[in-house]
């Protein structure tokens, strides 16, 4: 058994396992309510890099759910944007918590990739913006443009969160899908990618958006990024 590759890897898997619960704590949380649709909740445990996620729970024997971190350049921790999409947002946005337990530490995303390309166009959808606004805020950051499609994203997202963004990124485009309707996304990233003379674009929306999309700007030739979904 001690010369077999497969116990080794058993037992590195098994620590690996067993190291990120010795990591398992509850930490105080500041929430800020946005809307009914969305709260934003502070953590001061880390400052992660942009691109990174966290792992949160009310009650960690039975469910974890991550979130993009959203990290400001000179301000200590991060934040989450939570918006509701089933049973457990549906009830943090409710009763905002005070604390929430925590495990391991943010981990990089698919949205790292974005420090790699020197232009580079952003597209997301709702709260989609949580991954892309440590991007935005970054000081130093290469040129990049904003695609927010979403409806009434004051209303929703609040105008201080809003106006941060468009302080960061004065080109970016707002779509209220509200006002406008739902966009033909691939048509209009693409013809964004063009103008900007982008070297790729980066896609955060639900499952079917983002490979619609990927797969719509893959298809014409544009190296296209988003997350895979394999959870």
């Amino acid at each position: 058994m001690v010369n077999s590759p497969s116990f080794w890897m058993v037992m590195a898997l098994t620590i690996s396992i067993i190291i990120s619960w010795l990591t398992l704590r509850k930490i105080p949380v500041k929430s800020e309510v946005l809307s009914d649709h969305a709260v934003r909740i502070h953590f001061d445990y880390a400052h992660p890099v942009p691109g990174s996620f966290a792992r949160f729970s009310s009650d960690p024997l039975f469910e974890w759910h991550s979130f993009a971190t959203i990290s400001i350049p000179e301000e200590k921790g991060f934040s989450v944007i939570v918006s509701r999409a089933g049973d457990w947002t549906s009830k943090v946005i409710a009763n905002p918590p005070t604390s929430l337990w925590v495990r391991g530490v943010p981990t990089c995303g698919a949205l790292r990739v974005v420090p790699l390309f020197r232009r580079i166009i952003l597209v997301c959808t709702g709260s989609g913006i949580g991954p892309i606004a440590p991007h935005l805020f970054r000081p130093g950051r290469a040129p990049m443009i904003l695609l927010w499609v979403s409806r009434d994203v004051r209303k929703t997202f609040g105008d201080k969160f809003v106006d941060a963004v468009l302080r960061a990124s004065p080109d970016a485009i707002i779509y209220d899908t509200r006002k406008h309707g739902k966009p033909n996304m691939v048509k209009l990233a693409y013809r964004m990618y063009k103008d900007f003379d982008a070297e790729a674009v980066a896609v955060l929306s639900n499952q079917r958006l983002t490979e619609k999309v990927v797969y719509g700007l893959l298809s014409r030739g544009v190296p296209a990024f988003g997350p895979i979904f394999d959870s």
